[in-house]
């Protein structure tokens, strides 16, 4: 259950740092095109600089925490690493918190995109509201399949 946790916490902090990276570029490009005559990018390497470094971090903590010692390093990093597996009953928990992040991605997906009809009225204040609202659903559906499994898990 902890791997299952670490994993799903991870690839929120993953979503926040991919968003701000994104979110941050947007800002900073539209910027210098505003301000400048010609063609200028510039931007702050902050959010990427810990994303590199959340990276490595998680990537090097994973591998080493990996339920299958027998995998390579190139089948491990293939495989989403939340999807545990090791017996029949972790399989049963995986499909039912998998159908829920499903379903709960089906449900979130339809209401963010009802709000981007209101996007034009505040694009001025959040023009990076596109880049959160997808980051949104991926984090919404990866807590409904982090508590699912956990609830699976405890019964």
């Amino acid at each position: 259950m902890k791997h299952v946790v670490v994993q799903s916490i991870s690839s929120i902090i993953l979503y926040i740092l991919m968003a701000f990276l994104f979110s941050s570029f947007l800002s900073d490009v539209s910027k210098t095109v505003i301000e400048s005559d010609r063609f200028l990018v510039e931007f702050n390497l902050l959010p990427l600089l810990l994303l590199v470094v959340f990276g490595i971090v998680w990537t090097v903590y994973s591998f080493n925490t990996r339920p299958n010692k027998q995998l390579s390093f190139t089948q491990w990093s293939l495989r989403m690493t939340e999807f545990s597996e090791i017996d029949e009953r972790e399989q049963i928990i995986t499909a039912k918190a998998t159908k829920a992040a499903y379903v709960s991605f089906g449900i979130s997906v339809p209401i963010f995109m009802g709000s981007f009809m209101f996007y034009p009225l505040f694009e001025d204040t959040l023009p990076a509201y596109p880049i959160y609202a997808l980051a949104s659903t991926l984090i919404i559906a990866t807590l409904v399949y982090m508590t699912t499994w956990i609830r699976g898990y405890r019964h």
